[in-house]
């Protein structure tokens, strides 16, 4: 029963994205590609790696204690990002999400054309806004599946525009140490003649013993012609654990791939059980450094 529900929703997946598929093209909200906490993203962005992947895939709610978890980005130039979520339990194998993320980028000054030069012309900035309800559930003891609703806003200057996303997310457990994430994330309709960028993924985790574990996992951003194998492994010494990650992309994008160094995640987390602190480094080439924190409490 377990392996066909999994038949089912993967045979689902592929349909949407045979459906849906379109060529390289431009996308919006932009803020939905971006790690939800420094945990996944010093990982390579994967999203079934821990409970703490909860936050990005609902399936792994019910794994996930009441607990309230912030990040804090230090992003490239003068751009703030911060995302909150609030986990409470429903019973011993359910659970839902509650979850905010603002994303500002800051003062952009106004470039118009003067001639055969260009000039600025004041300034103006952009803002997303979201909010996400996610729902998870544990069917027998080896499976889960999630589900997530997001509402998203993005302004530019004086112009707005705002959508509802879904997404849904299983979860199945091979043994205790081995287990698989399927899913498609941010599917939407088009808004103004753009798509929004859907991800269609497979991963799977393996703790290889009890301090180190590894994770692979595929994504397709299907509208934007885009494949990317992520690589990511987490060791342990007692309550401290250091996380690589490397994003490898299958297809060029636009005709370029990144360089080795910008497709480099790196990370560290200290769990005192109740109070949890994660940093993620996120090398950007010529741009710069992104700084990830992420605090979780517990209680």
């Amino acid at each position: 029963m377990k392996l066909k529900f999994v038949a089912i929703l993967l045979s689902i997946i592929v349909f949407t994205q045979i459906v849906c598929a379109k060529d390289i093209g431009t996308t919006m909200f932009q803020i939905l590609q971006l790690p939800a906490n420094a945990y996944d993203a010093a990982l390579a962005n994967t999203t079934g790696s821990d409970e703490l992947s909860a936050l990005s895939n609902p399936a792994l709610i019910p794994f996930l204690s009441r607990s309230v978890t912030l990040t804090h980005v230090m992003f490239l130039e003068n751009m703030k990002y911060s995302i909150g979520n609030v986990n409470v339990p429903v019973t011993d194998k359910s659970g839902i999400n509650f979850g905010f993320c603002y994303f500002d980028s800051g003062k952009i000054s106004k470039t118009i054309e003067n001639g055969d030069s260009y000039i600025t012309d004041g300034d103006f900035n952009t803002t997303d806004k979201m909010f996400t309800l996610s729902y998870g559930k544990i069917f027998k003891d080896s499976f889960s599946v999630g589900v997530a609703i997001k509402f998203i806003e993005q302004k530019i200057d004086d112009t707005s525009y705002s959508s509802f996303i879904v997404g849904i997310n299983g979860l199945y457990f091979f043994s205790n140490n081995v287990f698989c994430t399927i899913g498609i994330d941010n599917f939407g309709s088009d808004v103004k003649g753009y798509s929004v960028p859907t991800n269609v993924y497979c991963g799977l985790t393996a703790n290889v013993n009890e301090t180190t574990k590894g994770v692979v996992q595929l994504d397709n951003y299907y509208n934007e012609s885009l494949c990317e194998l992520k690589l990511a492994i987490e060791k342990k010494i007692d309550n401290v654990s250091m996380r690589f990650g490397y994003v490898l992309p299958t297809k060029d994008y636009n005709g370029t791939n990144n360089s080795f160094a910008t497709n480099l995640t790196l990370g560290l987390g200290i769990d005192f059980k109740i109070f949890v602190i994660d940093y993620a480094w996120l090398p950007k080439g010529d741009l710069g450094n992104v700084h990830m924190f992420t605090v979780r409490v517990n209680f």
